[in-house]
């Protein structure tokens, strides 16, 4: 098997030749990567299962708004403000500078940074739904045409090299510094935070629910170049607000879980796969989420998870031959454990886990410290991965 097949065997649940690894995110070799092409190529060296993205389509404003940015002095503090003016009226939006962003040329809309700055968020849902559109524009030609110039240079990549090509949301590419892509409540985070969002999901859930159609319909948009467009073998969607720590369950199943199921069927129309990233929070709404017909969960986290118990996970997921993608937290094995808590994080993982087929092995969600222990830690993971694959 190469390790496309193999990949995509452990996705469909099929047996492979042995447990892939495959890091979902690796800011630290990142980093020392001046291309797709050397980040591939440095992963495929340690033996890892890397893959390649085909490119990312950002959300761009309709062409009938006007933005306007500027910044204003309150005491020592620099508030960035932007004006939105929409066919149906403005959207205005105030954040604290901290810690040197944003800046006049760094000030995206979609941005995780955005929400403990907030001072005023964008879009007010109970006055501001009618002008949300305007948000989402359509795509401009320029962007679908570096869309088709990245797939095919995606495209290049995983022949010459064997591996799996992925769409949707990216942390990878470095020229992309927006936090959107294949989405679903998380755009309401940025938008709007998320106090009176989950206020609303509970005392207004029919706006809510118009929120998210709002979003969706971009959604099926983007996931429809990407099939349109590029050879994504795997479509992925950022869902790391989408958990019960921000919304019921019951909420989850009426509101949002719908949708999922609507973006996954079309995925599955042209025989590809979907992915769902979600690390926290989750073992309430597991049944729901295999339901929507998910392929693989992305970013299993036994440590950070709060409350998710492996086991439990494999079970439900072998039953309905669904994949997972993690198993050893990040932050606590890699970066700040021992060698020793590393190679028994890494072997608990393998061992509830990679029974049965259906499973990718990874830190999750990321290795971002670039230091002596994060490196020591991330050779002993890959070592521990090669004797008990």
């Amino acid at each position: 098997m190469n390790s496309r097949e193999r990949m995509l065997a452990s996705i469909s649940c099929q047996p492979v030749d042995y447990i892939p690894c495959s890091f979902m995110m690796f800011f630290n070799l990142k980093s020392e990567c001046p291309t797709e092409e050397k980040f591939v190529e440095r992963q495929l060296e340690m033996g890892l299962d890397a893959y390649t993205h085909v490119g990312h389509l950002e959300a761009a404003l309709h062409p009938d708004v006007k933005e306007k940015v500027w910044t204003e002095r309150e005491g020592d503090q620099t508030i960035f403000c932007r004006r939105l003016e929409t066919p149906k009226g403005p959207l205005t939006q105030r954040v604290l500078q901290q810690n040197g962003w944003p800046t006049l040329d760094n000030f995206d809309i979609f941005n995780d940074w955005i929400v403990p700055r907030t001072r005023e968020v964008l879009v007010k849902p109970e006055q501001d739904l009618e002008k949300l559109p305007y948000i989402f524009g359509p795509f401009r030609d320029a962007d679908i045409a570096r869309l088709k110039e990245t797939a095919a240079i995606s495209r290049k990549l995983a022949r010459k090299h064997g591996i799996l090509q992925m769409g949707g949301w990216t942390s990878c590419n470095s020229s992309v510094r927006s936090d959107d892509g294949v989405m679903g409540a998380d755009a309401m985070a940025w938008l709007s935070g998320y106090v009176d969002i989950m206020i609303l999901s509970l005392t207004r859930p029919d706006l809510i629910g118009e929120y998210l159609h709002i979003i969706h319909s971009w959604n099926i948009k983007h996931i429809a170049a990407y099939l349109d467009f590029t050879d994504a073998e795997l479509i992925v969607r950022r869902a790391w607000y989408e958990t019960t720590e921000f919304w019921t369950p019951e909420a989850y199943r009426t509101l949002i879980a719908p949708l999922l199921r609507h973006e996954v069927a079309l995925v599955h129309q042209l025989d590809r796969k979907y992915g769902l990233i979600t690390t926290s929070a989750f073992m309430p709404i597991l049944d729901e989420i295999l339901d929507t017909g998910v392929d693989v969960l992305i970013g299993l986290d036994p440590d950070e998870g709060k409350g998710t118990d492996l086991a439990d996970v494999k079970g439900k997921f072998h039953a309905a031959q669904r994949a997972i993608w993690g198993g050893v937290s990040g932050p606590m094995a890699i970066e700040h454990g021992t060698e020793q808590q590393t190679e028994r994080a890494t072997i608990r993982a393998m061992e509830t886990l990679g029974k049965g087929c259906g499973f990718i092995l990874s830190p999750v969600d990321n290795v971002r410290d670039n230091t002596p222990n994060a490196w020591k830690n991330t050779r002993k993971f890959i070592e521990v991965w090669k004797k008990h694959r």
